[in-house]
């Protein structure tokens, strides 16, 4: 696809604005969310929850605007078993741990291989933080599934507050480089 500035493609624009405002909303989720464990030592499953479903809405709405771009459906396939993972977790006395780290597991990976594929895709200098976020999320799925954390509070709400904070600089990052160069 041809390079354009973002002034000549309203589309390249909007998905440029959109991925700085996602992509700064998670970062500052992740942050949050890192802060209150070290300031309060304790979360409650209904503060993971709460951050969990915002970011997983702000990733289906950054995902439906890039999907129409040329992103991989992935993406919102991935920002959807969030939302699930973020609802299971609201309602985990009625929901197993079991279907919860499912979930979870799930969400991440689809989404960690779909940050790798939009980093193939992207240019070189743009590769690297949404490379790093794959990785990181990948990552994160797997400590999950080895069951390190022992799906307890305080080391799955870290894993998951620091995919938050890796992903919203990514997308920042991306963001950014679309506004200033109208790069995909």
């Amino acid at each position: 696809m041809p390079k354009t500035t973002a002034g000549t493609n309203p589309d390249q624009a909007v998905l440029g604005r959109r991925s700085v405002s996602t992509g700064s909303a998670l970062l500052i989720l992740g942050i949050g969310g890192c802060v209150a464990l070290v300031l309060i030592d304790r979360l409650t499953t209904f503060e993971i929850s709460i951050a969990m479903l915002a970011a997983g809405l702000l990733q289906i709405s950054h995902a439906l605007a890039a999907h129409r771009r040329g992103w991989p459906l992935f993406t919102l396939a991935g920002a959807l078993l969030y939302v699930g993972a973020a609802l299971a977790i609201l309602f985990q006395p009625l929901v197993e741990m079991k279907w919860i780290e499912l979930l979870l597991v799930g969400s991440l990976a689809t989404a960690g291989i779909s940050r790798l594929v939009t980093a193939a895709r992207l240019n070189s200098r743009l590769r690297g933080w949404e490379a790093l976020s794959g990785i990181t999320t990948l990552g994160v799925a797997a400590v999950i599934e080895a069951g390190l954390p022992e799906m307890s509070l305080w080391p799955l709400a870290f894993v998951i507050a620091l995919d938050l904070v890796v992903e919203g600089a990514a997308l920042a990052n991306i963001g950014w480089a679309i506004r200033g160069t109208g790069e995909r």
